[in-house]
């Protein structure tokens, strides 16, 4: 896993990290880098995403109780062929936040 700084944000998502997949995704195709910047900090922000309605409110009652935070990001066409979607997780220990595709999960 690599290390990403953290960011103010709606919450505290402690230390930031991405699967070695994603991380070499993200050396590979500097637009692709770009968009998972984005989406950490949509998620930091407590935008969601394209995760399902049950998830989004899950993470809002996890806002208030301290619970698991899980986004998911659809990637744009063409952007990254290898997946269409990556998943930010932030533990209930609010301790480290991880950028996934799904299949590493």
């Amino acid at each position: 896993m690599a290390f990403l700084p953290d960011t103010v944000g709606a919450f505290d998502t402690g230390s930031l990290f991405m699967t070695s997949t994603v991380f070499g995704a993200t050396c590979e195709h500097r637009p692709f880098a770009s968009f998972v910047r984005i989406c950490i900090s949509r998620h930091h922000s407590g935008d969601w995403g394209d995760c399902c309605v049950d998830d989004a409110v899950l993470n809002e009652t996890a806002l208030q109780d301290g619970g698991r935070l899980f986004s998911v990001y659809t990637i744009p066409l063409g952007l990254y062929t290898l997946s269409d979607r990556i998943w930010i997780i932030t533990e209930s220990s609010r301790q480290y936040t991880t950028v996934l595709f799904p299949s590493e999960y």
